[in-house]
């Protein structure tokens, strides 16, 4: 008989889970995207790089640990799964992006220009970028939760080793001081996690 304790903590893997929570990300990648816009217009210089770098840094934390805290992942299956519900999150921001944000031109399309007046070419990297955010934040919750921690500690853990990286590339003149980076500083800091995460439960 499963005890409370244990029910709470059960991988959520059910049809509405999965495809409700890539709704609702894609909902709120779609606002950040929106957000980020209309303050790009706003603001410039360092501040414009300042506010950018923060929210590209919330917006890594929801889709890397979103996923992880619907699902409560606990093992491989359970991580890929989380990993689905990103990729779910990505495909449905790119619905509300070519139906809604493409027809008012929120923003500049550099990267349509790129491949010729086509996002073809770029948006299944982005579905793939996506999938592999969710995948290392459910992998990160995984190990975390197999020693009673929470996914908001490993999501703001996650959000510390990124600062950290992002003032290092940036200060030591390795990276400028674009949001980019804090992106890039992002990515590498879920990586980094991983293994740290790691380390930790072996103690």
């Amino acid at each position: 008989m499963t005890s409370p304790a244990q029910a709470v903590v059960a991988p959520q893997t059910d049809v509405r889970t999965i495809v409700g929570g890539g709704i609702k990300l894609g909902i709120a990648t779609a606002i950040g995207v929106v957000v980020f816009a209309l303050l790009s217009r706003a603001l410039a210089g360092r501040t414009e790089v300042i506010v950018q770098s923060l929210l590209i840094l919330a917006g890594g934390t929801v889709f890397a640990y979103a996923p992880s805290y619907w699902v409560r992942p606990r093992g491989v299956d359970t991580i890929a799964w989380a990993a689905l519900l990103g990729l779910l999150g990505s495909v449905a921001f790119t619905i509300v992006d070519t139906a809604i944000l493409r027809p008012v031109d929120l923003y500049h399309w550099t990267w349509d220009a790129i491949g010729g007046g086509s996002g073809f070419w770029y948006v299944p990297v982005w579905w793939m970028g996506s999938c592999v955010l969710a995948w290392l934040g459910a992998w990160v919750h995984s190990i975390v939760a197999a020693r009673g921690g929470d996914v908001v500690n490993a999501a703001l853990r996650t959000a510390g080793l990124s600062v950290l990286l992002f003032l290092g590339l940036t200060v030591s003149g390795l990276a400028p001081f674009h949001a980019a980076v804090a992106a890039l500083a992002y990515t590498l800091a879920l990586i980094v996690h991983v293994p740290l995460a790691a380390a930790s439960r072996a103690r």
